[in-house]
C-alpha cells in the first residue's frame, strides 16, 4: 500500500483532474455510439452485462490517468526530435484522414465495431483487437475514432522509431519508409494487422538498440514496458506464438551477465494471462473455424488429386468435416477452398454445404487426414502456397463505393453512428486509388506497378540477406532479431487462408526499415569517412 501511496502523491495532480474530468464526460459521449447498460438489474443477464460495463469504465480511468500522465510528461521532457516527428506525422495522417473520411473500412472491421459498442469482444479478429476498439471509441466516440487512435499511435512509433536513428547519426533518412504508400494506406484501415505491424517493429527496434547501445537496467518501467509489449505482440497474431520462445532467448543474449530472470517469468505469465480469453472465446463463439480457414486453400487441389487415386480412406475422414463432393464440385467451377467456406452463409441447404457438422474428433481425425494429403502429395501442396504467395499483393474488398453502394449489410448499420459518410465520396475514391495504385477509371484495375509496390517479396529478401550477413560476422544477437522476424513468413506461407497483403504487411514494414537503416548507416559511415579525411587534408595543409 505505501508503494501505490507513493505512486499517487508523484501523479501531477492538473493531468489527474483532467483524467478524472474526462472519466465523467466520457459517460456522456459513449451515448453517441455504445449500446451498453450501467445500472439495470432486472435480469441475471443484465445485472452481469452492467457489471462488464463498469469494470471497462474502470479500467478506461486507469487508461485515462496514465494518458494524461503521459501527455504532461512529454510537453516537459520528450526529445524534439520525437516531438517533431510525431506531430508532422499526426498532422500527414489527420489529412489524410479528412481525405478519406471515415478511414479504409472492408469487412472484418465492421463486425468488430458492432461487438465493440455493445462491449462484446470479437474473438476473430481476437479480443484485444476489441479492446482497442472500445477504448479508442471511449475516446473519440464516432466509427471513424479507432482510426484517429491508431493513426497516433503509429505517429508516435514511427517518431520513437526515427529517434532512435537519429540518436547514432542517421539524421532523418528513416521517415521515408513510413511515407510508402502501403503504409500510408494500412495506417488508414482500422485492422488488428496495422497497428500489429508497428507494435512489432517497435519491439524490435528496442531490442536491437539495447544490444547496440549496451544499454544498462536504468530504468524498471522501460523493462517492464517491454515485456508487455512483447506479451502483446505475442498473443495479437496466431502465427507469433514463436515469441514464447524467441523473447526469452533475446532477454538472455541481451543478459550479458545481467539476471532478466523475473522479467521472463513475467512474459511467460503475461502471455497465459492474455491467451486464455481468446482461446476460451474461440471455443464458446467460433470453434475451430478460424484453424480451418488456414487449411482450405491447399485443401481443395489435395482433395483433387487424393480423388484422383482413389485414397478413400483419407478423403473419409476430411468428409467428416468439409463435404469432399462439393469441394471437387467447387474445384470443377474454379472455386477456392475460401470462396467454399464463407459461401457456406448464403446457403440454406445443408447438402449443399462445404462444412458439415463435426465434433473435436471428427476434426483431430481431420487434421491428421489433411497432414497425411500434405505429406504423400507435397508437390500440390507447395504448388498451391507458392501461388498464393506469389499473388498475396491483393487488398479486401473495393473500399471506394463501399459507403455508395446500395445493399451494403455491412454499411446499414455502420451509417446509423455519428459522422459515418464520407466527406466527399468523389475525393475519397480518387486519394485511396493513388495510395493503393488503381485505374482512376475502374478500381479493380491495377497499374503496372501495383503488384510490385505490394509485394513483401522485397522486404522478406532483405531479411534473409541480412540474417545472413549477420550469421557470417558473428553478430549473434542482431541475426536472432532479425531471424525472429522472418521466422513469420514460412507460418504464413503454409497457413495463409487467402492472397492478401495484409498477411505479411508486418514482415513488408520491418524489412523496409531494416533496409532503410542499413542505407542510413552506410551514408552515415561515408559522411564520417569524408569528415575525417577533410580534417586529415587541413591538418597537412597546415
Amino acid at each position: 500500500m505505501t508503494g501505490v501511496g507513493t505512486m499517487i502523491r508523484k501523479l501531477n495532480k492538473t493531468a489527474l483532474i483532467l483524467a478524472l474530468v474526462h472519466f465523467v464526460i466520457s459517460f456522456f459521449t459513449d451515448r453517441l455510439i455504445f449500446e451498453y447498460v450501467l445500472l439495470d438489474f432486472s435480469t441475471v443477464k443484465l445485472a452481469l452485462r452492467s457489471v462488464e460495463a463498469w469494470v471497462v469504465k474502470a479500467a478506461f480511468l486507469v487508461l485515462l490517468i496514465a494518458l494524461w500522465q503521459w501527455i504532461f510528461w512529454t510537453v516537459r521532457h520528450a526529445d524534439r526530435r520525437f516531438v517533431k516527428v510525431a506531430s508532422g506525422y499526426m498532422i500527414l495522417m489527420a489529412v489524410l484522414l479528412l481525405l478519406t473520411w471515415p478511414g479504409i473500412w472492408r469487412m472484418d472491421e465492421f463486425g468488430i465495431l458492432s461487438s465493440s459498442v455493445q462491449l462484446f469482444p470479437h474473438f476473430w479478429q481476437n479480443y484485444i483487437t476489441s479492446v482497442f476498439y472500445i477504448f479508442s471509441l471511449m475516446l473519440i466516440p464516432v466509427p471513424a475514432g479507432v482510426v484517429v487512435v491508431q493513426c497516433i499511435c503509429i505517429s508516435l512509433i514511427a517518431a520513437r522509431i526515427v529517434t532512435l536513428c537519429t540518436e547514432k547519426g542517421k539524421e532523418w533518412w528513416m521517415i521515408p519508409v513510413f511515407l510508402m504508400f502501403p503504409v500510408l494506406d494500412s495506417n488508414l484501415y482500422p485492422i488488428r494487422m496495422s497497428l500489429y505491424a508497428f507494435l512489432e517493429l517497435l519491439l524490435i527496434a528496442e531490442l536491437f538498440f539495447c544490444w547496440k547501445e549496451e544499454r544498462r537496467e536504468n530504468s524498471r518501467s522501460y523493462w517492464w514496458g517491454l515485456t508487455a509489449l512483447a506479451a502483446v505482440v505475442t498473443i495479437w497474431r496466431t502465427e507469433a506464438v514463436y515469441y514464447l520462445v524467441a523473447y526469452p532467448v533475446l532477454l538472455l543474449m541481451l543478459g550479458k551477465g545481467r539476471k532478466y530472470s523475473r522479467q521472463i517469468l513475467c512474459y511467460i505469465i503475461l502471455v497465459v494471462i492474455l491467451f486464455m480469453p481468446q482461446k476460451v472465446g474461440e471455443k464458446l463463439t467460433s470453434g475451430d473455424q478460424y484453424e480451418l480457414t488456414s487449411v482450405v486453400l491447399p485443401l481443395v487441389p489435395l482433395v483433387e488429386a487424393a480423388a484422383g487415386d482413389g485414397e478413400e480412406e483419407l478423403l473419409s475422414s476430411i468428409d467428416q468435416v468439409v463435404n469432399v463432393e462439393v469441394t471437387l464440385q467447387g474445384a470443377a467451377e474454379g472455386k477456392s477452398g475460401i470462396n467454399l467456406f464463407w459461401g457456406d452463409f448464403n446457403l440454406s441447404d445443408e447438402e449443399a454445404k462445404f462444412q458439415r457438422t463435426y465434433d473435436d474428433e471428427q476434426f483431430s481425425e481431420f487434421k491428421s487426414a489433411f497432414y497425411k494429403l500434405v505429406i504423400k502429395y507435397p508437390d500440390v501442396f507447395l504448388a498451391e502456397r507458392w501461388q498464393t504467395f506469389r499473388d498475396s499483393s491483393d487488398l479486401l474488398e473495393n473500399t471506394t463505393d463501399l459507403f455508395v453502394k446500395d445493399n451494403v449489410p455491412n454499411y446499414a448499420v455502420f451509417q446509423s453512428y455519428p459522422l459515418s459518410g464520407p466527406i466527399h465520396n468523389e475525393l475519397r475514391t480518387s486519394v485511396i486509388k493513388i495510395l493503393e495504385l488503381r485505374d482512376f477509371q475502374d478500381y479493380n484495375i491495377k497499374r503496372p506497378v501495383t503488384d510490385m509496390v505490394y509485394s513483401a517479396v522485397p522486404a522478406i529478401v532483405v531479411l534473409l540477406a541480412a540474417a545472413v550477413v549477420l550469421l557470417a560476422r558473428r553478430k549473434w544477437t542482431p541475426a536472432v532479431l532479425v531471424l525472429t522476424v522472418f521466422a513469420k513468413v514460412p507460418l504464413v506461407f503454409l497457413t495463409a487462408p487467402s492472397r492478401l497483403f495484409m498477411y505479411y504487411y508486418s514482415a513488408y514494414l520491418i524489412g523496409y526499415c531494416l533496409l532503410f537503416y542499413a542505407v542510413c548507416c552506410v551514408a552515415g559511415r561515408r559522411k564520417q569517412a569524408a569528415g575525417q579525411a577533410e580534417g586529415k587534408a587541413e591538418e597537412s595543409h597546415g
